[in-house]
């Protein structure tokens, strides 16, 4: 069971007045009584209202109290995007229960270590996805991971068996029933989140509030310029927090949401098109997959897309133009973590130009550091981004070394990103502090090479990393997957490089070619998946 007292550091006092006060239950409950009948959610040619929403839910609610779901229980949610997905995790929060997001990405061993860290009861997951079934695992997880009482399937095709029901048998046994609210208050536990994992294979249990993530969201839709007209699609999962985010800033604004349960470019443009969506959550990946098909496609798709919102990764300026030409949209760019939710983006109202060179400045009521040996960095010197705010995570759950080590007594997070200053006063992301790269006691950031190779047609997937090197200590390592048909040498690659004007003690010395980098479930790459990657390269 998760409660308050599992924090491990409050939010301080001189940043609290921006938080709203807001509850999972309350925020829902007005949403419905302003916008009851109005479209909440368009999932293939369903389309459900906001009353429809608070009726599932209510009914899930309920029949989650008849398992014996409690105040505090940890219930993990290992679904897509779906309506299933926004009932469930407003189900939990009306129950004052904690929703465990699962990326349908991990595997057993993932889930089953997110579960038993955080002492999950239950577990709502499907009978198939991507065509592939996905029940024997469900149960291998019921069966083996100890605190796990109970599964909850979507879907059709599992074996009876006592420790599983069916969701929308759990529905039918709710509906028609009186709803009595759980007393729920803006403090109390709301989601754990485990952090992206790039670089290590255990990521971090960040445990927020349902105040801190909806007011986050609050502060984001309010900068953001959100209206209650909008139709967002996310490309990312809800299991993230960026994905998680759209759906918060729909909550809150009244807005619908445009349902993907997978990632394919075709099927977002035709889905962005036939719901008439405005505003597209989307990784860097994701965006570069949606140019490759209007390249080809153009004139097959009339979109009325304003705005791409992106983030999780470095975002080259190419990128930046090529939407605002082919889609005649806005890009913001978002810097945040699990940690943070939504931290620093730019605005609708930035010039192409801000977003080509910065991730903005900080959401409302959130403050920025960057120092180098403890000292505030000057304009364009990098430094590590320290961020407090009053929206952020309360700790890793069960682990108060760790937080004490990451947030410090004045509540500032140590991110581990640098960052530098722009003379206008936005951040410049420069990548993680672990990606430097210290070739002969020269040092350049792996971020900076990677974004100047980003705008070669021949690299479907690339990074730069440290490889060992006798005399120099390290030198960089292009890794690559390549386009099918496609390309290049290592000569062409530092070739690009020298045109550009980059230091060649900063170009690639090896170049390694994978049939695809791994990635995190929201498309960063995996960098310590990649070092193990490429050592069994070594190996061959």
């Amino acid at each position: 069971m998760v409660t308050s007292s599992d924090y491990f550091f409050e939010i301080p006092s001189e940043l609290r007045s921006y938080l709203q006060g807001y509850t999972m239950p309350a925020v829902f409950d007005a949403v419905v009584a302003q916008r009851g009948d109005h479209p909440a959610a368009f999932e293939g040619e369903c389309v459900y209202t906001w009353k429809q929403w608070q009726d599932d839910a209510r009914a899930l609610a309920l029949a989650l109290g008849d398992l014996g779901v409690r105040t505090g229980d940890v219930v993990g949610v290992h679904l897509p995007n779906s309506w299933e997905f926004l009932v469930a995790h407003v189900a939990i929060a009306l129950q004052g229960a904690v929703m465990l997001p699962l990326h349908m990405a991990h595997a057993e061993r993932e889930i089953s270590a997110l579960l038993e860290r955080t002492g999950a009861r239950f577990l709502i997951a499907p009978t198939q996805y991507r065509g592939h079934e996905q029940s024997t695992l469900s149960q291998h997880l019921v069966d083996n991971v100890e605190s796990l009482e109970k599964l909850l399937v979507v879907g059709d095709g599992l074996e009876p068996h006592p420790d599983t029901v069916h969701f929308d048998l759990m529905l039918q046994q709710g509906r028609g029933r009186q709803w009595t609210p759980v007393p729920i208050k803006p403090e109390d536990p709301f989601v754990l989140v485990a952090s992206s994992g790039t670089t290590s294979s255990r990521p971090k249990i960040c445990l927020h509030s349902h105040d801190g993530l909806l007011s986050n969201a609050w502060a984001t839709a309010k900068d953001g310029l959100a209206r209650p007209d909008d139709i967002i699609l996310s490309g990312s999962p809800f299991t993230h927090l960026f994905g998680m985010l759209s759906v918060h800033i729909s909550l809150l604004m009244g807005s619908g949401q445009s349902l993907m349960s997978r990632w394919n470019a075709d099927d977002c443009l035709k889905r962005a098109q036939d719901t008439q969506s405005t505003i597209v959550f989307a990784v860097p990946t994701q965006v570069r997959d949606l140019l490759g098909v209007l390249d080809r496609k153009s004139r097959q798709y009339r979109l009325g897309v304003r705005e791409i919102r992106t983030g999780g990764a470095a975002v080259p300026k190419e990128l930046v133009m090529g939407v605002r030409e082919k889609l005649n949209a806005g890009v913001i760019i978002q810097w945040g973590m699990s940690e943070v939710g939504s931290g620093i983006f730019t605005r609708p109202v930035d010039p192409d130009e801000v977003a080509s060179s910065s991730v903005g400045v900080p959401v409302l009521g959130a403050e920025v550091r960057i120092l180098s040996d403890g000292q505030p960095t000057l304009v364009g010197e990098s430094g590590e981004l320290y961020y407090r705010s009053p929206y952020m995570f309360h700790g890793y759950y069960g682990e108060l070394e760790l937080t004490t080590e990451s947030v410090d007594s004045e509540g500032w997070l140590h991110t581990g990103d640098l960052a530098s200053w722009n003379h206008d006063g936005t951040v410049q992301y420069r990548g993680r502090r672990t990606e430097m790269i210290n070739r002969g006691g020269l040092k350049f950031s792996a971020l900076e090479v990677e974004s100047l190779l980003s705008d070669m047609p021949e690299l479907a997937q690339h990074a730069i990393m440290p490889r060992p090197d006798q005399r120099l200590g390290e030198k960089a390592c292009l890794v690559v997957a390549f386009v099918p048909g496609r390309s290049i040498t290592l000569d062409e690659v530092c070739r690009h490089l020298s045109d550009k004007g980059l230091a060649k003690y900063k170009w690639p010395e090896e170049l390694v070619v994978l049939e695809a980098l791994p990635t995190t479930p929201t498309g960063k790459i995996a960098r310590a998946r990649l070092k193990e990657a490429v050592s069994a390269v070594d190996q061959i």
